[in-house]
C-alpha cells in the first residue's frame, strides 16, 4: 500500500485553432481526488469545430464514470466483456451531446495499482525505478495525421487496458498528439514502442515538483505550454497531465 499523488495539467489552444477563432479541442478533466484515488480522462478531439470541442468534453465526464465501474469490476471477469460493458456505459452517460470524432485517454491512480485505458493516439509516460517508458504505443493509421477514434463501433482490439503496481510507479505524464514529438521519437530498431525523451520528462517532473502547490503554478504549467519550441513542434493543441510522489 502506498500512497497517491494527485494529477495536475494544463492545456494550451493550437495555433491553427487560434488563428482561424477555433476553440481548443482537446478535453481534460481532473477529478477531485478522493481517498486513495486519483486519475484523468484526455479526450483530443478530431477538427476544430465546437461542436467537436462540446463532444469531447461529454465523452471526458463520462469516460471517469466508466472507468470507475471498470476498475471496481475488474478481478474475475473476461477483458472482452469488461471493455464492450466500458464503452457502453461512456456512451450511455454521455447524455444527448452528439458523439464525435475524439480520443480517449484515461487513468486511475490508487494504492494498489495504475490502470490505464487508451483509445487513439494520447499518450501516457510514467517512470518506474528511474526508467521512463510509454506502455501503450499511440495508435496510429496509414497516415501521420490518422488515427482510432472513440464511436459506438470502436473495435474491441483498438482499446487498450494496461495496469501495473501502484508500487512501482513514481511519476505520470501524459498528453495529447500535440506533444507527441516533444516526448516520443519512432521506435529504434528491432523496437516496437516508441522512444521517450526521458531529459525533458525529467526536467518537467522536477519543475513540477518544485512548483507544485505554490501560487501560479497552473499559469505557470500553461505558459510553459505555449512556448515557441513547442509551436515549432506542433501547431495542434497541446495537453500535458503530471502526477509525481
Amino acid at each position: 500500500m502506498t500512497g497517491v499523488p494527485r494529477f495536475s495539467g494544463a492545456q494550451h489552444r493550437g495555433e491553427r485553432h487560434a488563428s482561424l477563432g477555433e476553440p481548443c479541442c482537446d478535453a481534460l478533466l481532473l477529478p477531485r481526488r478522493s481517498f486513495g484515488l486519483s486519475g484523468f480522462v484526455l479526450c483530443d478531439g478530431a477538427g476544430g469545430s465546437p461542436a467537436v470541442a462540446r463532444s469531447a468534453q461529454a465523452s471526458a465526464r463520462a469516460g471517469w464514470q466508466a472507468l470507475l465501474r471498470l476498475r471496481r469490476d475488474l478481478r474475475g471477469r473476461p477483458l472482452p466483456r469488461l471493455l464492450r460493458q466500458f464503452q457502453a456505459r461512456l456512451l450511455q452517460r454521455r447524455g444527448r451531446v452528439p458523439l464525435l470524432d475524439h480520443t480517449l485517454l484515461a487513468c486511475c491512480w490508487d494504492r494498489r495499482r495504475l490502470l490505464v485505458l487508451q483509445v487513439g493516439d494520447s499518450s501516457l509516460l510514467m517512470r518506474q525505478n528511474g526508467t521512463w517508458s510509454c506502455p501503450i504505443s499511440p495508435a496510429k493509421g496509414d497516415y501521420a495525421n490518422q488515427t482510432t477514434f472513440l464511436r459506438s463501433d470502436t473495435p474491441l482490439s483498438a482499446i487498450q487496458l494496461w495496469q501495473t503496481s501502484a508500487a512501482c510507479v513514481d511519476s505520470v505524464l501524459a498528453f495529447s498528439d500535440g506533444l507527441e514529438s516533444a516526448f516520443l521519437a519512432p521506435p529504434a530498431p528491432g523496437c516496437s514502442t516508441p522512444q521517450v525523451n526521458a531529459p525533458l520528462a525529467e526536467l518537467v517532473v522536477a519543475e513540477h515538483q518544485r512548483r507544485q502547490g505554490g501560487r501560479g503554478y497552473a499559469d505557470w504549467l500553461a505558459r510553459s505550454l505555449a512556448d515557441p519550441g513547442l509551436a515549432e513542434l506542433s501547431d495542434d493543441d497541446r495537453t500535458l497531465v503530471i502526477a509525481s510522489r
